[in-house]
C-alpha cells in the first residue's frame, strides 16, 4: 500500500471534516438510531483515527471501531488519540489491505467505513470489497474519494496540462494494483446500482482560502511531484508552475477546490449483520 506521513494526515484533517456531505452523515446516523443496539464498526486504511474523530460523535448509539491500518508510525499516532472511556470503544487492527481484506471483514460487523482510500484501489480491489459488503449486507461509508475535479485561482496557462498529469499518477499502482484514481467513486457506485442497490453519492469537496496557506502548499508541492513523475519531459515546466502557484499563494490571492465524493449504502435487510 502506499503510505502517507502523520504530518499530511493531520494536515488535511480540517480540510476533510469541512468536506464531508451533511447528507450521507445525516442517513447514515438515522439508519444507525433506527437500528437499534451498539454499532459495530471497520475502518480500512484508518490512519491516525480521524474518520473515526469525526464521525463517532455523529452517530448517536454506542459503538466499538476497528481501526484497520498497516503502517506502525500512524497505528502509534492513533492509539495516543484513541477514546478511553464513554460509549465509544476502539483498537487498532494491523493488516495489510491487500492481502487480508476478507480476514479482517469477517469479524462481527455493521458499518465498513474508509476515508480517502478508494482512489488507491484497483478495480479487482474494489470488487472484493462489495462482493462481501453485500453478501453480508453491511453498511458501507465511503469518504473524501477524489475525482480529478481541481479549480485554482487565479487561473495559470498550465494548470490544465498539470493536473491531466496529476490523474494520470493516480492511475497508477498505490499498492492494489493499477489504481482506479478519479474513477473510483463512480465506480463504486456503478457496482453498487448493478447489483441492486441504491447508494447514496454527493460531492465533498476540499475548498482551501486565501489563509489557507500551508494546505495549498502542500497540495502544489505534491500535485507537482506526481506530474513531473509521470512526465518527466515536462519537469521544467512544471517546475514553473509550481513556482507561480506557490508565488500566489505567499501573496494571499489564491484558492483551490478540489473534487472529492462520498457515498452510502445502508444495508437492505433489517441492519444487523450476521
Amino acid at each position: 500500500m502506499s503510505g502517507f506521513s502523520a504530518d499530511w494526515l493531520a494536515l488535511r484533517e480540517p480540510f476533510d471534516a469541512a468536506a464531508r456531505a451533511a447528507a450521507t452523515e445525516a442517513s447514515l446516523a438515522l439508519w444507525a438510531k433506527g437500528r437499534g443496539g451498539p454499532l459495530r464498526i471497520v475502518d480500512l486504511g484508518a490512519g491516525t483515527g480521524a474518520n473515526l474523530r469525526h464521525l463517532a460523535p455523529c452517530l448517536p448509539v454506542a459503538q466499538a471501531w476497528t481501526l484497520v491500518e498497516h503502517d506502525p508510525a500512524l497505528i502509534a499516532a492513533g492509539e495516543a488519540r484513541l477514546p478511553a472511556t464513554g460509549a465509544v470503544r476502539a483498537a487498532y487492527r494491523r493488516a495489510d489491505l491487500v492481502a487480508e481484506l476478507e480476514a479482517v471483514l469477517e469479524e462481527p460487523c455493521d458499518l465498513v467505513t474508509c476515508s480517502a482510500l478508494l482512489d488507491l484501489v484497483s478495480a479487482d480491489w474494489l470488487e472484493r470489497l462489495v462482493r462481501i459488503v453485500r453478501a453480508r449486507d453491511l453498511a458501507l461509508l465511503a469518504v473524501l474519494t477524489y475525482d480529478g475535479r481541481v479549480h485554482l485561482e487565479p487561473a495559470h496557462p498550465l494548470d490544465e496540462e498539470a493536473i491531466a498529469l496529476v490523474n494520470r499518477h493516480q492511475r497508477t499502482d498505490k499498492g492494489f494494483g493499477p489504481a482506479l484514481g478519479p474513477e473510483a467513486g463512480i465506480a463504486l457506485a456503478r457496482a453498487l446500482h448493478g447489483a441492486g442497490d441504491a447508494p447514496l453519492l454527493a460531492l465533498s469537496d476540499w475548498d482551501a482560502g486565501p489563509g489557507d496557506r500551508a494546505f495549498q502548499r502542500a497540495l502544489v508541492e505534491g500535485w507537482a511531484e506526481a506530474a513531473s513523475a509521470i512526465a518527466p519531459e515536462r519537469a521544467p515546466a512544471i517546475d514553473s508552475w509550481r513556482r507561480d502557484r506557490l508565488r500566489a499563494i505567499e501573496a494571499g490571492g489564491a484558492r483551490a477546490r478540489v473534487g472529492h465524493v462520498d457515498l452510502l449504502r445502508l444495508p437492505r435487510g433489517q441492519g444487523r449483520a450476521p
